[in-house]
């Protein structure tokens, strides 16, 4: 082991230390030392960097411990951190009852994505300067735009969501410009899966203070009522040279073809091999970790279907000895060849996997269309004829996959990836004004949060956030533009940045989906845990293909609802409206027994 005088990225040599290796076998990995290199000093090493130097017959190499929990200001080099430093006054670890943030029935969720740089670094949010776009910038409160209302995390307190999912968080490889900064990137590039990515620090020189602002912002979530989910990438990494892994045992945390080349199931050059064992048990050590130091509330995985079902199940089994609250979802698509289709964790064995979400592309394609490689295409709330799939996911979208209980769906209209909703809608209908592109926009996403299952929206979305950002000098979009807010993993600061100043105009957007978000979270008829209840309590009496609206009743004892999607082109009329208390609308017709288009309204039905 080679010992660095401090953990800046340049320090010299200060000792090394040879390792032994353990010979002691067992079954359980907690007490098998075989093939473990280890070493007991009685020196005080915090504040000192190190790397482990492997020899092979040929060669030998520096790398940096795949186990690291902090790092040099680049992620190179491991550090070490006493007890002292990882701590912060008020941060508590709690689990079961101790954690009432935490929900009982998932399907309540109204699960919240953001990524922690764009949530304050435009100046609009009101935040301080030295703390835009950090860990500490996504807690503060007081924070308000030019015209006085509440942004970033007060903001979010307000719209009720009861999680936030943070893109990632862990350090990721880096980039820098010509002044040294680094520049800018969503993070699905991992580098050291335990620790945090000391760019979103108050002081990213010191290895210790990321782990504190970050501790910081999550007792602030948890005091407000808010879960913290954590967006994580152990599918692949950014690199197989520089990765503990593969300079460590070659070729064997990764799927490797018969040539002796990488697999390439996610596209970016490799694909990690839950499959084999120590790479399934560093995987669940690495999760375990951020439950048990940082208190963690849940996972989103990154391109699940590479991995394995048995070490998903693994997954979901170790989770829930600590608390079985803490939320699994992940990407269910069907990626790569290193797995059978039966292995493979993907939407089509959610029966195999219980209490493990999945996005629902299907009824996110109903409801809004999509565009997948530049293919643009309609969804109900453009006219297009989806009724009957949207119908089948009103009632938790068993129908639509494999499903065992709703807490498998994971409903929504948008995510990091492809267009904004707002930025589709606009694609799809030029013509439109922005006040009927936001008519659009709210009633995709109440038809989103109001089906059975968990909901997922992201940061903006109610308000219209936009990454259209027109590059010629006549405001004209270019191709680039638009292939730019398709996939702004790596755009500036100017594309992907909340504007907070879209909120003063955007306000009757804003309430409608508070609105939507309280009936989710504070109501059973839109949150039924099984299909059971589903089908004893939820009825859609019309979802005519073509027809342009549904219409669907939920009797659950004191809650008897109806509830009516309308995208057909006209008004909805009532029947026997004399018996119909109206909730919640974003109709902007003064007849009460009347919707305008495209629009959404649950009324009370009276007995």
């Amino acid at each position: 082991m080679v010992v660095y005088e401090n953990t800046s990225n340049d320090a010299p040599i200060w000792k090394t230390f040879n390792l032994k290796r353990g010979n002691s076998y067992s079954y359980s990995h907690k007490y098998n030392t075989i093939g473990v290199w280890s070493v007991d000093l009685d020196e005080n090493l915090a504040g000192k960097a190190y790397q482990y130097q492997i020899e092979f017959p040929h060669h030998q190499t520096l790398i940096r411990d795949p186990y690291t929990i902090a790092t040099s200001p680049d992620g190179k080099r491991s550090v070490i951190l006493s007890q002292q430093d990882r701590q912060v006054e008020g941060f508590k670890v709690k689990h079961g009852t101790d954690a009432p943030w935490r929900l009982e029935n998932p399907c309540k969720a109204v699960i919240c994505e953001m990524h922690i740089r764009d949530f304050t670094k435009s100046p609009t949010s009101g935040v301080p300067e030295n703390l835009r776009g950090t860990f500490l910038g996504a807690a503060q409160t007081g924070t308000v735009n030019q015209y006085g209302q509440a942004t970033a995390f007060d903001y979010i307190k307000e719209l009720g969501c009861n999680y936030v999912q943070l893109q990632p968080i862990f350090d990721r490889h880096k980039e820098y410009d010509e002044d040294g900064n680094v520049t800018y990137n969503w993070g699905y590039d991992p580098q050291n899966y335990n620790a945090p990515e000391p760019s979103f620090s108050s002081n990213p020189d010191d290895p210790g203070q990321v782990i504190r602002d970050l501790k910081t912002m999550i007792q602030a979530y948890h005091d407000a009522g808010i879960g913290v989910i954590m967006d994580v990438v152990y599918n692949h990494t950014f690199s197989t040279v520089d990765a503990p892994f593969q300079t460590t045992v070659p070729d064997y945390y990764y799927r490797m073809n018969p040539d002796g080349t990488f697999q390439n199931g996610t596209g970016v050059g490799n694909e990690t091999a839950s499959e084999h064992e120590m790479y399934r048990k560093y995987m669940i050590d690495s999760l375990l970790y951020w439950v048990k130091e940082y208190n963690i509330d849940g996972f989103r995985f990154d391109l699940m279907g590479i991995h394995d079902i048995k070490t998903m199940q693994a997954i979901r089994w170790a989770l829930d000895e600590v608390d079985p609250r803490i939320i699994t979802y992940g990407e269910g698509w069907d990626m790569g060849t290193g797995l059978a289709p039966y292995d493979k964790a993907k939407k089509d064995n959610a029966y195999q996997m219980p209490n493990i979400g999945f996005f629902n592309d299907d009824q996110r394609d109903a409801i809004k269309g999509g565009e997948v490689y530049g293919s643009i295409k309609a969804g109900f709330v453009s006219g297009a004829a989806t009724e009957p799939i949207v119908a089948k996911a009103i009632l938790g979208s068993r129908e639509l996959g494999s499903y065992l209980s709703p807490n498998q769906v994971l409903n929504y209209v948008e995510a990091h990836d492809n267009y904004n909703l707002h930025d589709l809608l606009v694609t799809l209908h030029p013509d439109h004004s922005s006040d009927k592109i936001m008519r659009q926009v709210e009633t995709a996403t109440a038809m989103s949060i109001l089906m059975q299952g968990m909901s997922f929206i992201e940061l903006g979305q109610e308000f219209g956030r936009t990454k259209l950002l027109a590059t010629r000098e006549n405001g004209e979009l270019t191709p680039a533009d638009r292939e730019r807010a398709m996939n702004s993993y790596n755009a500036p600061d100017s594309v992907n940045q909340v504007n907070w100043d879209l909120i003063n105009e955007r306000q009757e957007s804003i309430d409608f989906i508070r609105q939507i978000i309280r009936l989710k979270t504070q109501t059973r008829a839109f949150s039924y845990p099984t299909y059971e209840e589903v089908y004893r309590h939820v009825f859609v009496h019309t979802a005519a293909e073509n027809s342009g609206w549904i219409v669907y009743e939920i009797h659950g004892g004191a809650e008897h609802l109806l509830v009516v999607f309308n995208a057909k082109g006209a008004s909805f009329y009532f029947e026997n409206a004399g018996n119909l208390e109206m909730l919640v609308s974003n109709s902007r017709s003064q007849e009460s027994n009347v919707i305008d288009d495209i629009s959404v309204a649950v009324l009370k039905v009276l007995s």
